[in-house]
């Protein structure tokens, strides 16, 4: 069996990750990042520090985006992985349905949204592992990723108590 701990839309300017999500980011086979670590310095360490396999995304400087590609496509056990960064923002996401056939992978993992979602379309498993440090409409996560042989269990792992909106109750609670 393998671990993989899947993440994206990091947008840290220095790698200080939350202490949940390093504390799995070491125990796992592989990281995978869907893009936006936003400075080369993020990305460097966390290649440095981790087996890692990893895209580009929107908001990554030039030099991550000369060593990266728009996708990557890997095997893990007997499955085909795919990931890409730019999701949509929609709650279909049969684009990447699609796009998981054309990339011929079982399993695709993408970012940009900042939010969790697993979605099963046909054969397909699309995962967003959310934003461990800035998410949207979402609680910072990541996304653990067992598999053994062509069996997949998928765990969303909430690594900080930090959510989108969460300074307009902090204001709301502070008015009561």
């Amino acid at each position: 069996m393998k671990k993989i701990v899947a993440i994206s839309d990091t947008h840290m300017e220095k790698w200080m990750p939350p202490p949940k999500l390093e504390e799995l980011m070491e125990g796992a086979d592989l990281v995978v990042h869907c893009g936006d670590f936003h400075t080369y310095e993020v990305y460097k360490k966390i290649k440095r520090d981790y087996e890692l396999k990893a895209v580009f995304g929107n908001d990554d400087d030039a030099r991550i985006k000369r060593e990266l590609s728009e996708t990557e496509k890997f095997d893990m056990e007997k499955l085909k992985i795919g990931l890409i960064h730019k999701g949509n923002y929609l709650n279909n996401f049969d684009d990447l349905g699609y796009g998981a056939r054309e990339l011929g992978v079982d399993i695709l993992v993408f970012g940009h949204i900042h939010r969790f979602v697993l979605e099963k379309m046909g054969d397909v498993l699309l995962i967003s592992p959310g934003s461990p440090t800035k998410p949207r409409l979402s609680i910072a996560s990541c996304a653990e990723i067992l598999i053994d042989g062509t069996k997949v269990d998928v765990r969303m792992r909430i690594v900080q108590d930090v959510f989108c909106g969460m300074e307009a109750i902090e204001k709301v609670e502070k008015v009561r």
